[in-house]
């Protein structure tokens, strides 16, 4: 199946798609026009609890994840709690007649049965309000986060545990009680198809993308294992929630709004076949091999790299990265008298960087009117810098503070702070759970090291005893298997750095790097005297040297894992077609729905990894990179209607970050609402569409900027005590587009 597959990426690959010529032309200036059908649809904006409400002092899953992990907080994020009447005045501004909310459950249950009346009375004020404005409302249950009694639940089995389905019904049944009247259409779970990447990872992921995660050592079986007792388990929560809200509110429309990605349609066909005609969990067990590690062990000319490499987002393409262990800043080394100014913008000088580094990435952006030079490595630099024929070294500070005298002297530059990590290739993720535990181990000798949040989950809540330790006689993952036939492990150094790797003047090395590698050597090999073999690498050889020749097949491979299991299908929509086999999908649970919901951001015309690999850019939440395809919507949507055709449409999600692919945000809506009117002059039933989101909010931990601010209205969230919301160019067409399919309004 994997060698038909990988054919038919091949073929498609050199095919012509129809919409990729009109993926850009015309569509930057696309303007809604009049379409009778759509007067009839709804117009709207959304939000979302955690993201929008301010931190209370009581913790749900997502304020434990992102401090865990060192993420962005929400603080007071938009302070939505206190400010939702402005936010609506907006919302009716631009014309919308459909309001989107979330429901904080850690709000509304803040102990196991315990409800809160002041919580409930809130979110009553708040749909009355927007019930005054004129306006439909869609509440969303649960979206993304939920409370820690929750999680804890079954030993801390949280969304695994057998009576997850009924607590969600009982949290269904306190909100149709208490706000029924006020609620038009229920989500019950925000992009369930997501929430599977809590519990399994891709071999090129360093980390999970979301709560809980797993502990570390969780072999791939039993991360399949897991999502094959959360699919079923999620399905049911619907299904029961559905029932619990319409023995309340008879005529109460619920559904979900899995995310749906564009792809070729023969494409996606043939993805979800993987799960329609999935014969056992054991079958889907050895599929999980497939996305959870690579098929073929690596041998570069080095197991793992401990050579002064930060973690950034290009080289996570090329390497898995361990938890850091060391922490830089940007700096100049430059001679003393020469005078730094305010602003490097229109500076014109020579300057050195060091090829392959992390400075050597962003010089461009920082000296935009200098003329750089690349240089090999340190000792060539700071002999053009000793010659005058450059003003000043731009790297690390790390690398150039050593080199400080009296003559030279060193300047911490405003901008990145870079956190260095042991590169290891992808799908080692055995050896990179190894390396994590030496990392901790030294980190107790050297305080100075970083605190570890990279990799962490919070899969320990509620777990009534510690996690064991490794058993020895349990699959150690064929990487370290690999290492330890050998008897050597083959580490990449980077000499020249004192206080992390510098000659120690004995024929070895010393410093913290090489600690760590000695504590590597010993947790990997399992011994107090490990064979080591020290490899020297130049500058631009520390990713390579990780890697083999099979790098060349990366993006094929992570085409294979990501359409090519059950991961990559379309399972929520299957399952409530009955199309999927009944230990995925209980019979209780098919035809559970009142409406169609779907989210759409995201798609490519064409299978070639390179444009499937730019989906995954939007899978790792660099957003502004991420394709966009607004013909795809169209297709959808005639799908959506095919499948379920006596059932109303709703786009909960559509929306777009300040620019991505192209694509300003007034365009990006301006050519998917086009999209939209094409589906409903071909017949199908949109009832409404909901644009992601009102304001800028905190986006699930990220920093933020324009990668992650999707609001119609801008808040300066980090630098504005005021919370002031701005109009954009968006909030502006927004309404324009309104206006014009609504021309009485």
């Amino acid at each position: 199946m994997q060698v038909f597959f990988a054919n038919l990426i091949m073929f498609a690959a050199f095919c012509p798609h129809p919409h990729r010529s009109a993926l850009h032309g015309g569509a930057l200036e696309a303007t809604a026009k009049l379409h009778p059908m759509s007067e009839r649809m709804h117009f709207g904006v959304a939000t979302a609890d955690h993201q929008c409400e301010a931190y209370d002092g009581n913790d749900d899953i997502r304020d434990l994840w992102e401090r865990s992990r060192g993420l962005t907080e929400r603080g007071r994020a938009t302070d939505f709690w206190n400010r939702y009447r402005e936010d609506v005045d907006l919302a009716k501004g631009l014309g919308c007649t459909i309001f989107r909310l979330s429901l904080s459950w850690a709000r509304l249950e803040p102990e196991p049965g315990l409800w809160s009346d002041a919580a409930f009375a809130h979110y009553r004020e708040l749909l009355e309000y927007l019930r005054a404005a004129g306006m439909q409302t869609v509440v969303t249950l649960h979206h993304n986060t939920w409370p820690l009694h929750v999680q804890a639940a079954g030993g801390g089995a949280g969304m695994l545990d057998k009576g997850f389905p009924d607590r969600v019904a009982d949290y269904a049944q306190q909100v149709a009680r208490r706000l029924g009247d006020l609620i038009d259409y229920y989500v019950t779970l925000n992009e369930p198809n997501q929430l599977v990447y809590g519990f399994i990872k891709g071999f090129w992921m360093r980390a999970y993308p979301m709560p809980p995660g797993q502990p570390p050592e969780t072999i791939p079986e039993e991360q399949m294992d897991a999502v094959l007792r959360l699919i079923p388990n999620l399905l049911l929560a619907h299904a029961r929630a559905r029932a619990a809200i319409r023995a309340i509110v008879p005529t109460a429309k619920v559904g979900a709004n899995p995310l749906v990605l564009g792809l070729p349609r023969w494409i996606q066909k043939l993805v979800d076949r993987s799960a329609t005609h999935a014969k056992s969990p054991a079958q889907l067990r050895k599929h999980a091999s497939r996305i959870v590690q690579a098929g073929i062990v690596e041998n570069g000319r080095v197991d793992c790299s401990v050579a002064q490499i930060a973690i950034t987002h290009a080289r996570m393409e090329q390497v898995l990265f361990s938890e850091p262990y060391f922490v830089t800043h940007a700096a100049a080394l430059h001679a003393k008298n020469l005078a730094l100014p305010a602003s490097f913008a229109n500076w014109k000088v020579t300057l050195g960087v060091l090829e392959s580094s992390e400075a050597s990435e962003s010089v461009g952006a920082r000296f935009p009117d200098a003329t750089v030079r690349y240089f090999a490595d340190i000792a060539s630099a700071l002999e053009a810098l000793r010659a005058g024929s450059i003003a000043l070294l731009y790297s690390d500070e790390a690398l150039v503070a050593p080199y400080a005298t009296e003559d030279r002297a060193i300047a911490r530059l405003p901008g990145y702070v870079r956190h260095y990590a042991v590169a290891v290739p992808p799908g080692h993720h055995a050896l990179l759970d190894a390396i994590d535990r030496a990392i901790e181990g030294v980190r107790q000798e050297h305080p100075e090291m970083p605190h570890a949040h990279g990799r962490a989950t919070v899969s320990h809540i509620g777990r009534t005893a510690p996690v064991a330790p490794p058993d020895p006689q349990r699959e150690i993952g064929a990487s370290v298997a690999q290492i330890r036939k050998r008897g050597r492990i083959r580490i990449g150094i980077h000499p020249g750095v004192p206080g992390l790797c510098e000659v120690d003047g004995r024929g070895g090395y010393r410093g913290i790097e090489i600690d760590l590698a000695n504590a590597i050597a010993r947790e990997v090999l399992q011994s107090d005297t490990p064979a080591i073999d020290f490899v020297v690498l130049r500058q631009n050889e520390r990713i390579t040297a990780t890697r083999s020749w099979l790098q060349i097949f990366d993006k094929w491979r992570r085409t294979l894992a990501m359409f090519g299991t059950l991961i990559g299908t379309n399972w929520w929509n299957l399952a409530m077609l009955g199309k999927l086999p009944e230990f995925l999908c209980p019979r209780e649970c098919i035809g559970a729905l009142d409406f169609v919901g779907l989210d759409y951001y995201w798609g490519v015309p064409s299978i070639w990894p390179s444009e499937l690999q730019r989906l995954g850019a939007a899978a790792e939440c660099r957003y502004a990179q991420a394709p966009v395809w607004p013909g795809e919507l169209e297709r959808i949507l005639r799908q959506a209607h095919e499948h379920f055709p006596d059932k109303p449409i709703v786009v909960i999600e559509n929306g777009c970050v300040t620019s991505a692919d192209g694509f300003s945000r007034a365009a990006y809506l301006a050519a998917h609402i086009d999209e939209v009117d094409r589906a409903i002059d071909a017949g199908v039933p949109v009832a409404a569409y909901l644009c992601w989101s009102i304001t800028s909010n905190r986006e699930w931990g990220l920093p933020f900027d324009d990668n992650s601010d999707f609001g119609l209205y801008h808040i300066d969230l980090d630098n504005d005590p005021e919370l002031r919301r701005i109009p954009t160019d968006a909030s502006s067409r927004y309404a324009e587009i309104i206006g014009k399919h609504r021309p009485s309004a």
